[in-house]
């Protein structure tokens, strides 16, 4: 056999999954546009406003500033309501700043400080948890600008016993800053935007770790954070799932900051990639055959955690092509015809189909070209960096923590 047929025996096997994924990600598109709720869900009011305790974990992020401030104006009793800050900094200037929140207001504004990064943000959310007096446990990430009407809004489901956890939809302020900020914006606004709605309706909404809202009993009688997790949030949310709880997501944007930089853009996608497919492995026994989860959550919990097998098969099938394009087999690419190519694009196109409709939805066409180029540029590039992420992730070799490096920080520097 000559190169050329090994390099098309390569990319027609590889093509196979890749068609899989495509038409599972139109297949969702399409039940997004005509099978989602389209009724605002109505809650049952509460008896009484609940005592909420609002996390915010940071890592030498002076940006927490702006966080902390915005929290501190929110539309709910101050009397119902405690900040706490869940500092791992090793910038002296950052403690100090942060630290004066609490001075200054004290019993509603707590510091608590480690010198240490053991389990990174899980380990610094499990050790805050000792002063938190709330009901239920509202977090944000440094760099998110929660409105003023967040808590009002997020607590109000919870007056159903059985939701126990409550995620909003996140928000993009750099969104258009690079090309790596677009991209990263258009894999989480097809999360958001798509997915989302399809696991409120089917009761399988993952929490993000950031703009929403955990009931505490629930949160205590699964173990609370799993400390040997690095996507903690996704553990979190299988565990009450198995326990047959429900989760909300409602849809109300906080807008927030995406990774600027290649590295910690490749660095957050692995760190996601790895640990949800730790998740799955970890709690696989649950997932398939514990009672109370119905097959379309299954469903859906697998595709999320494991969905990135998909990327060494792109990173396989892009070297095979581009190997038999070098080695003179022309037709690899048009495989005969036109209609030939055009029908094997259509099928490999599911992703672009996903993405085309949720730019739509949020009334960003006119970014599409941007979603384009970025696929076939940084998308290959993260099939890479995703495929290492996996197979470390199943072959259950550690992957380091890295806190995603937010811009914004230089403004408050």
């Amino acid at each position: 056999m000559v190169p050329q047929d090994i390099a098309l025996f390569v990319y027609n096997l590889t093509l196979l999954p890749i068609i899989f994924f495509s038409v599972l990600f139109i297949t969702l598109t399409i039940i997004n546009l005509f099978f989602q709720e389209k009724k605002e869900i109505k809650f049952k009011n509460m008896d009484k406003l609940p005592f909420i305790t609002v996390q915010i974990p940071t890592y030498n992020d002076p940006v927490a500033e702006r966080c902390i401030k915005q929290c501190m104006k929110f539309d709910y009793p101050r009397d119902k309501y405690e900040i706490i800050i869940a500092d791992d900094s090793t910038s002296i200037d950052t403690q100090t700043l942060l630290a004066n929140f609490a001075d200054e207001n004290p019993g509603f504004v707590k510091y608590v400080y480690r010198n240490n990064r053991q389990n990174f943000k899980a380990g610094a959310l499990k050790n805050s948890m000792k002063f938190a007096r709330g009901e239920f446990i509202v977090i944000f990430d440094a760099d998110w600008i929660p409105k003023k009407d967040f808590l009002k809004k997020v607590i109000r489901p919870f007056s159903d016993p059985k939701v126990a956890i409550v995620q909003t939809r996140q928000g993009f302020y750099n969104k258009k800053s690079n090309l790596i900020t677009r991209f990263a914006s258009y894999l989480l606004i097809v999360y958001h935007t798509i997915l989302m709605p399809i696991n409120n309706k089917i009761n399988c909404v993952f929490f993000c770790g950031t703009a929403g809202a955990i009931r505490k009993t629930a949160f205590e009688e699964v173990g609370g954070w799993n400390l040997n997790s690095i996507t903690e949030d996704s553990d979190l949310s299988v565990q009450l799932l198995l326990k047959g709880y429900k989760t909300l997501y409602l849809d109300f944007e906080t807008p927030s900051e995406v990774p600027a930089t290649f590295e910690s853009f490749l660095k957050q996608q692995m760190r996601w990639c790895y640990g949800n497919a730790r998740v799955f492995v970890d709690n696989a026994h649950g997932i398939l055959l514990k009672k109370g989860l119905t097959l379309k959550q299954r469903a859906m919990i697998i595709f999320i955690t494991l969905g990135n097998v998909a990327a060494p098969f792109v990173f396989i099938m892009t070297i095979a092509g581009f190997s038999g394009w070098f080695l003179g087999e022309l037709t690899l690419f048009s495989m005969g015809d036109f209609i030939t190519l055009m029908t094997r694009f259509l099928l490999t196109a599911g992703f672009l189909v996903i993405g085309l409709v949720a730019l739509h939805k949020n009334k960003l066409l006119k970014e599409f070209p941007y979603l384009v180029l970025s696929v076939f540029t940084i998308g290959i590039v993260l099939a890479v960096a995703n495929s290492v992420a996996f197979f470390k992730a199943i072959s259950n070799k550690q992957l380091s923590w890295f806190c995603t490096t937010k811009e914004a920080n230089e403004q408050f520097v």
